[in-house]
């Protein structure tokens, strides 16, 4: 039960009345029972009984004359109650690193931080109407709800136009009817579930088509062409190409695979750059000579010290060539040149080449301090180029451009992806510059060893 807390003077004079009136009862009440004793009106027992019965009423009245005590906080104590809980609410929500706000029983934005002023991209939002700032039926729909019932909701919606997906977590307030909202952005989140259904899609009709066309020409042969031999080596030689894609195929899988499942964790293995290009160049020198392609190595002149794994980088230098030498022209040039700069973002420059004309698009920003001392290497052909929509796209799994670089080139579509991890991993860097009938440039660049970081070409 509430109780009222009076002012003290009040009770302090209430006390003081209670008091004359219990002994103005208790003296005139005794008084008068003595009286009739003496006078012989009553029994000196049964006056005595009177006295005590007169007593025991009088102290019976003085307590229970007594107010109750209920506490009635004054106004100004309410107030100050009411603004504290708002300056609570207040910070919680500034201190939240997602975008959240403090929905009022009202239906009013009474708190809300920065972050969802962005969200929503409405500046002024704190004392506006819930529905004029969030503006998504299905939010508004469980604010409504969870101010009814009390009960938290979790509800997803498509912000930006549809590009980005978003999880707001309802709670009630401290308040009557009151509602916390609070928005988690999971489009990365999305984008990694699409992008798994993408590569398991991508992955499955890869591996289908050559399993479709060997079971076809086994069929044929067991056949129709039973008995025609001449006509079996034409369908074993396909049937051989078609093998050697899956396994490239299945071999591509496997090392994006290893390669994804350590990206977290960064080499420590200290090595020398030059060692691993010259090696993979004289490596790749055979088929570069049976496609007539002239492969040089440039810039290569000092050891260059670097902190990663030897095998991994050998294969972002053989993806990168074998794409340059499929897409160049026989009796085409590809160049490799290797060098260092006193920082990535120098490096980043260099690694794309000097063509001023070409297109340049970055598929990796490096991880590491744009201020290190940084070594780059750079693959540049000779072909036909890469057209500017197809740029951005480089390094997404299965995507190639073989229409905008030369007709029907033979791959995985996995080469860039490939070199894309090992250099997240090595916390480096991947550009690409082109322009269309010029021939396309690739550059990789990673942090190196201090000491290594002389600026060449």
């Amino acid at each position: 039960m509430a109780s009222i807390r009076q002012h003290p003077n009040q009770s302090a004079l209430r006390r003081a009345e209670r008091i004359r009136d219990f002994f103005v009862l208790g003296i005139a009440g005794s008084g008068l029972l003595a009286f009739m004793m003496i006078t012989g009106a009553l029994g000196i027992f049964e006056g005595v009984t009177a006295i005590i019965v007169l007593s025991l009423g009088a102290l019976a009245y003085f307590v229970g004359s007594a107010p109750p005590t209920i506490d009635i906080a004054p106004v100004d104590d309410l107030q100050a109650s009411d603004e504290a809980m708002k300056s609570s609410v207040r910070s919680l929500i500034h201190a939240l690193p997602f975008p959240a706000c403090y929905i009022s029983g009202e239906g009013r934005i009474e708190s809300a931080n920065k972050k969802i002023s962005d969200l929503f991209r409405i500046k002024h939002i704190e004392g506006a109407l819930k529905s004029v700032i969030i503006r998504q039926p299905d939010v508004l729909a469980a604010t409504d709800r969870v101010s009814r019932s009390s009960a938290g909701e979790r509800v997803e919606f498509m912000a930006i136009d549809g590009d980005e997906l978003w999880l707001a977590h309802l709670t009630p307030g401290p308040e009557a009817s009151s509602v916390f909202v609070v928005f988690e952005d999971r489009t990365a989140v999305h984008r990694a579930e699409r992008a798994r259904a993408d590569f398991l899609a991508n992955a499955s009709h890869e591996l289908r088509t050559p399993l479709t066309a060997l079971a076809g020409f086994i069929e044929t042969m067991r056949g129709p062409a039973r008995d025609d031999r001449e006509s079996w080596d034409g369908f074993l030689e396909i049937m051989h190409k078609q093998t050697d894609r899956m396994r490239h195929l299945v071999s591509d899988l496997l090392s994006l695979s290893r390669i994804e499942f350590s990206e977290h964790r960064a080499p420590d293995t200290v090595i020398d750059l030059g060692d691993v290009l010259s090696q993979t160049v004289l490596a790749l020198q055979p088929l570069a000579a049976e496609r007539a392609i002239e492969l040089s190595l440039e810039g290569l002149g000092r050891e260059i010290r670097v902190t990663a794994k030897w095998d991994e980088l050998a294969q972002v230098v053989q993806n990168l060539i074998s794409n340059a030498m499929k897409y160049s022209p026989k009796g085409g040039r590809v160049t490799v040149y290797i060098g260092t700069a006193r920082s990535m973002a120098d490096a980043a420059k260099l690694a794309t080449g000097t063509n001023e004309d070409a297109i340049r698009s970055v598929l990796l920003q490096p991880r590491a301090s744009s201020e290190a001392a940084a070594a780059w290497i750079s693959v540049t052909d000779k072909g036909v180029g890469i057209a500017r929509q197809h740029l951005s796209r480089l390094g997404e799994r299965f995507y190639r451009v073989d229409e905008s670089r030369g007709g029907d080139i033979e791959g995985t579509g996995l080469g860039l992806a490939i070199v894309k991890h090992i250099m997240a991993r090595h916390r480096g860097g991947l550009a690409v510059a082109s322009e269309e009938g010029e021939g396309a440039c690739f550059g990789v660049w990673l942090p190196c060893l201090e000491g290594s970081a002389a600026t060449n070409r």
